[in-house]
């Protein structure tokens, strides 16, 4: 073999393994110190990672089992888990290989799976690239999917062990492996390549592509559905394309049976049809198709035996017709058979109608809408320069689909539209679209190329020597080398900006806060060995827990920390299990957090078996929206709500920080620092303000037990509009404009009561007020109070602290109650505090 031929058939490997080491380093090197932390080790980004961990942590302990069912999480209910087996158990078995023997040396090797599987995307992004188009289009889509900036590379970075990169890498190969088989299939009979071991293996490997796709995501599903649908199509369009259609419904069969068997093991998990968990629909898809493409194979085999021509002498249209009757009488069946299929089907057009609270989850927004106006900002973000190549990338390939006739031309534009209309409806998408963006780029590009005749410069560079730059032309060698600049350069210079702040999630205030809670709350030895547990589903609508057990309220983003680091059950969690809402009387954390009122917010702890409350700033300012939107039903209610309009955050000459109604309104040579939506007095009256602004103030039966450190000044700006605006109003005195801990954790209490006589000639409206100073873990002193008036001369109040406690955040007074001129202290117990007991102190 001479040079020129071994160049030839090996040159790409350069640019892969390029490619390869690209990937490494955005993906290892640039996050590294954001994800290694010397304050926790191993840091994973943002929520899902979190319940991996937990996940594989479970399943090292039970090897080889692992759980389906998790009462540790959505308390008091547990769930179904949706998370498939194929991360859970190649973390466990990469774990298993490299001798992890603590929870710090498990995170440390999951923490290297992600970027694994984003740097693997290069092979099949290249094969399925090289398959439909050619080799040096492949090369280009290889070295471009590594760079794409956005959520391809969020998702695929150190620290991100989660399941949307296998998502993507599962996807791309199956359909590699597809284009490969009927390419490799071409120009024999399906009889022939049966026989060749080397030809029946690519169908084989694409239907186990597909299964581990499944084994990955449960609503992968719908790729099966997007070959089924070529399969289709080229079926009705056969005479228009130059597919050999026999061998592509033999490829299609065996891939879907294949399928079938990887996911048999996992299909009845859940007993009944759940489209997102593993149960038996996805099976029934798989073999669904099974018999759609064996239903268009034998329409084919009639029409090829003239069987149609029996019934019409013009049998045109016949072939298709019969296809839709029969997929018609099929889908009635199964209708039949299993009411809800259809309808679990029908379910994937939701994707471009998310509503209500689902509005306020960042990954289920609508990508084009920037608040509500179309935008494009999104698509350079996440894909960069790429994706305005792509478009245009699409309509060539339509065009060649056109002029060409290929057939796999047809399913490269048929799973990039559908991934199109997809990421149009939901932002989670995009890092699907990442890996479209880089092959429709690709292609586009490498057309520019030979049309600029520059690859003939290297081809012709060994014969020729730099006689072939003079061949080709200055013009155009400038002209590509333009264009590789124009896509690559910005592409690469984004993703290598993102890729240094995409590692990294959970700031230290939670995680101080999450192992404080592991340590310091009741049944640290029982939930440490619980959380290991194999626990059989739930046979009723409440689950049965063992008595010791108890919830944690806080917002649903924060669910999986708090099962995966306090060991600890959360009533809510990132899956939008326990949200709740007001608008259906829904007992969740929207309608806890929302409420107006001490009692409401009891009732809804007390049916979620809640002990404690987990709140930090950005639920009780940025994130608060989100909670009024769930409770609500839409954005516009919540904002009517609990917003009053837009504020003027000033600064004056003397250093002072203000907030006027409108910018004429500032005081003059002042400053504006920002404009803010500024909270309602409804707003000041909910338990989320009470608990975190006012620190409890006037709460019966909830005490602060811990809070972090103060990171966050946003929370000055709360505190100042209620000083500003509603203090007069609302009862409760001024408050310092200064920020309290990022993160607070309460405790949901009977309370101790207060009670005693008061003398006889009090007067019956006189107040009776209730003062405690307390100082933090964090050495901050504040106020507690309450205010109440006698009845029938006697009073009482319920009160959550206690002078003899063992928490750090503690009263550094007795209760000072007061009437007129008299005042009395006294001290409590934690046993008064937690058992209810009632304590006279007469006022007489």
């Amino acid at each position: 073999m001479s040079g020129k031929d071994v160049l030839e058939k090996y040159w790409h490997w350069v640019f892969l393994c390029a490619a390869i080491i690209i990937s490494l380093y955005l993906r290892i090197v640039n996050p590294w110190d954001s994800v290694f932390v010397s304050w926790m080790g191993v840091r994973f980004s943002g929520n899902d990672p979190w319940y991996y961990y937990r996940l594989v942590e479970n399943c090292l302990a039970n090897f080889p089992n692992r759980i389906w069912f998790d009462s540790f999480t959505y308390y008091p209910y547990g769930t179904y888990v949706h998370f498939g087996p194929f991360l859970v158990y190649l973390s466990a078995i990469l774990s298993l290989i490299g001798g992890a023997n603590s929870p710090e040396e498990v995170r440390s090797i999951l923490a290297f799976v992600p970027a694994i599987a984003g740097t693997l995307l290069v092979f099949p992004v290249y094969l399925f690239t090289k398959e439909a188009f050619n080799k040096k289009a492949g090369v280009i889509a290889a070295l471009l999917v590594v760079m794409i900036p956005g959520q391809l590379l969020h998702r695929s970075v150190l620290g991100f062990n989660d399941h949307h990169i296998w998502e993507v890498f599962w996807t791309v190969s199956a359909l590699a492996l597809f284009v490969y088989s009927i390419n490799s299939w071409r120009g024999k009979e399906p009889h022939e390549n049966i026989k060749d071991i080397k030809k029946i293996i690519l169908p084989i490997l694409t239907g186990l592509a597909l299964g581990f796709y499944l084994l990955s995501w449960a609503p992968g599903f719908i790729l099966a559905l997007i070959l089924v649908g070529y399969i289709f199509l080229v079926s009705v369009l056969k005479n228009y394309l130059d597919a050999e259609i026999e061998n592509i419904y033999y490829i299609g069969t065996i891939t879907f049976l294949t399928a079938s068997i990887v996911y048999l093991p996992f299909s009845f998990k859940r007993p009944d049809l759940v489209s997102a968990h593993y149960s038996p629909f996805q099976l029934l898809i798989l073999l669904s198709s099974v018999a759609m493409v064996l239903v268009f194979h034998s329409l084919a085999i009639f029409e090829k035996r003239e069987y149609f021509g029996k019934f019409s002498t013009k049998n045109k249209h016949i072939f298709p017709i019969s296809i839709i009757v029969i997929l018609g009488i099929i889908a009635s069946i199964i209708s039949i058979t299993f009411p809800n299929f259809i309808n679990l089907i029908l379910r994937i057009v939701h994707v471009v109608q998310p509503k209500g609270g689902a509005l306020t989850v960042a990954e289920i927004q609508p990508f084009f809408s920037q608040m509500g106006e179309f935008s494009l900002a999104p698509a350079w973000g996440n894909f960069s320069i790429t994706f305005f190549f792509a478009i245009p990338g699409m309509l060539f390939v339509a065009y060649k689909l056109f002029k060409e006739r290929k057939n796999i031309h047809l399913l490269v534009m048929l799973w990039g539209v559908l991934m199109l209309i997809a990421l149009a409806g939901q932002n989670r998408f995009a890092y699907y679209f990442g890996a479209v963006s880089a092959i429709f780029a690709a292609t586009i590009t490498d057309a520019i190329l030979c049309r600029l005749k520059f690859y003939d410069v290297f081809t012709n560079y060994l014969t020729m020597g730099s006689e072939s730059f003079k061949k080709v032309g200055t013009l155009k060698i400038a002209t590509s080398l333009l264009v590789i600049l124009l896509l690559f350069y910005p592409t690469f210079n984004d993703s290598n900006f993102q890729s240094k702040f995409a590692g990294g999630g959970m700031n230290k205030n939670w995680y101080d806060a999450l192992v404080w809670m592991n340590e310091n709350t009741p049944g640290k030895e029982f939930y440490d060995e619980y959380l290991l547990h194999d626990y059989p589903p739930r046979t009723s609508d409440v689950y049965q827990y063992p008595n010791e057990t108890y919830g944690v309220m806080s917002w649903w983003d924060y669910g999986h920390w708090i099962t995966a680091i306090a060991h600890r059950m959360p009533n809510a969690n990132p899956f939008q299990q326990g949200i709740g809402n007001k608008y259906n009387e829904k007992p969740g954390a929207a309608p806890f957090f929302t409420a107006f009122n001490e009692s409401e917010a009891n009732a809804i702890a007390d049916e979620l078996g809640v002990k404690y409350v987990v709140s930090d700033v950005e639920m009780a300012t940025g994130k608060f929206y989100a909670m009024a939107t769930w409770a609500e039903g839409t954005l516009e209610e919540a904002g009517s709500i609990y917003y009053a309009g837009q504020g003027y955050v000033y600064s004056t000459p003397d250093g002072r920080i203000g907030i006027a109604p409108s910018q004429f309104q500032m005081p003059q040579n002042s400053q504006l620092i920002t404009i803010m939506n500024v909270p309602s007095e409804n707003y000041y009256n909910t338990m989320e303000a009470r608990l975190h602004i006012f620190d409890g103030f006037g709460l019966k039966n909830y005490r602060l037990l811990y809070e972090s450190k103060s990171t966050n000044t946003i929370e000055i700006l709360y505190r100042l509009v209620y000083n500003n605006f509603y203090s007069q109003t609302l009862g409760y005195p001024p408050i310092n404009a200064t920020p309290t801990g990022y993160v607070k954790v309460f405790e949901y209490v009977p309370g101790a009561k207060i009670t005693g006589k008061v003398s006889n000639d009090t007067e019956p409206n006189e107040p009776i007020i209730l003062n405690l100073i307390i100082q933090t873990n964090q050495d901050r002193v504040y106020n507690y109070a309450q205010v109440t008036e006698p009845v029938n001369g006697t009073y009482s109040f319920t009160v959550p602290y206690a002078q003899e406690t063992k928490y750090p955040v503690k009263p550094v007074s007795p209760y000072y109650v007061s009437i007129g001129n008299t005042t009395k202290t006294i001290s409590i117990t934690d046993d008064d505090v937690l058992n209810g007991n009632t304590i006279t102190l007469d006022l007489t």
